[in-house]
């Protein structure tokens, strides 16, 4: 079996989307599968070096990465030429075998859905969002999302199989299309060499990666961090733009503690997991309880810290459960005095915290990208098995 992954996303773009794309690829490939990424052209670079100075991945002779650029349609970035591109490859894999082809683009769901009734191909649709139903929304909804609705009600019934990142969200969708098969695959954790805790330990960093969205607890971070602060604790954040970077900077100087806290906006992969690897202590997944968080959700820095065997800290809600499992070290959403509380008694404790980190690294090794990959694989192999 071939795999073709489509994202639309350009090579080396800031933040997960592109990334998680990437090693979704990968991990196909290292498990042996002939794997074809198409993605946005981006910078002019070489790949090869890319993947390893840029992804922190290293080139699987199975994966051939197709960097295309976009076009461009009344003065804006269009994805034609990525589709077009990955279709024609997808025609010429079939006709030779079996091609299970990936997307998580609504942009590219019309040609899911027409591809899966071609020979020698299954089509999946990989989840990120509840768009098939807008009802839990206590906002205004926007029309881009209304039209996302439509495209998945009409065209969802028409592939192979949904891919879904959380067990609730594989229960919504298994509620709205019975009959379309589903998979709960989480994202992956990719598990570096392991260093010594107690070095770890001694590092006294809280670490926080992804978005700056206050949804994501960014606030409820930026106030621990001056109690942190005060406990002799850092608190680094990585993640969001420039704009995001400079309140939580201006905050510290503000209380003197510029020292202690520091900010930066999203840096390539492989420069966030040597920071990672370098003096990470702790990882902060403190999402606040919406229902997107709740339900909808997988949460990538938690993956990043379990990589690492580093202990995390979270709010216990079903997203974050599904990744940290029993290894977290779950708080109130808004209980900032707890959470001080928590680090702390962790970072003071070299037993305690040794234990945590074994704990992390054993969760690791169960959720790992090549597992997705594998598990992805039986899921596609069991859709050839039917009758389309």
């Amino acid at each position: 079996m071939n795999i073709v992954w489509v994202n639309k996303c350009k090579w080396r773009s800031s933040g997960p989307i592109v990334n998680v794309g990437v090693h979704n690829a990968h991990s196909f490939a290292s498990i042996g599968l002939e794997t074809d990424l198409f993605v946005g052209g981006g910078p002019a670079t070489e790949t090869t070096a890319d993947l390893a100075d840029f992804y922190s991945l290293d080139q699987p002779p199975g994966l051939h990465i197709h960097r295309i650029a976009r076009g461009q349609s009344m003065g804006m970035d269009e994805s034609g030429p990525i589709y077009q591109a990955a279709r024609q490859r997808i025609f010429q894999l079939a006709k030779t075998g079996p091609v299970a082809v990936f997307s998580r683009e609504p942009g590219f769901l019309f040609s899911l859905a027409r591809l899966r009734y071609r020979r020698n191909i299954r089509t999946f649709y990989e989840l990120h969002d509840f768009y098939s139903d807008l009802s839990w929304h206590e906002r205004k909804v926007p029309f881009s999302f209304h039209r996302k609705k439509w495209v998945e009600r009409a065209l969802l019934p028409h592939v192979s199989g949904l891919v879904c990142i959380t067990r609730d969200q594989e229960k919504f969708y298994q509620r709205l299309f019975p009959r379309v098969p589903t998979i709960y695959a989480p994202l992956g954790t990719k598990p570096f060499p392991e260093t010594d805790p107690e070095v770890k330990r001694r590092a006294r960093t809280v670490f926080y990666v992804g978005h700056m969205h206050g949804m994501k607890g960014v606030a409820f971070l930026r106030q621990a961090s001056l109690g942190l602060a005060r406990a002799g604790i850092r608190t680094e954040f990585w993640g969001g733009g420039e704009k995001d970077t400079r309140p939580i900077l201006k905050a510290a100087s503000d209380a003197g503690l510029q020292s202690w806290i520091s900010a930066v906006p999203f840096q390539p992969p492989k420069a966030m997991h040597d920071a990672l690897a370098d003096r990470a202590s702790l990882g902060v997944v403190m999402l606040a309880d919406t229902f997107y968080n709740r339900h909808l959700t997988c949460p990538v820095k938690a993956l990043d810290y379990l990589s690492h065997g580093i202990p995390a800290l979270g709010t216990d809600i079903p997203s974050v459960r599904d990744i940290l499992s029993d290894t977290g070290h779950y708080l109130p959403e808004n209980d900032t005095a707890a959470f001080v509380a928590q680090a702390t008694a962790l970072l003071d404790d070299p037993t305690a915290y040794a234990q945590a980190a074994t704990a992390s690294r054993s969760r690791c090794a169960t959720i790992t990208w090549p597992k997705r990959a594998e598990s992805l694989h039986r899921f596609a192999l069991a859709q050839f098995e039917k009758k389309t």
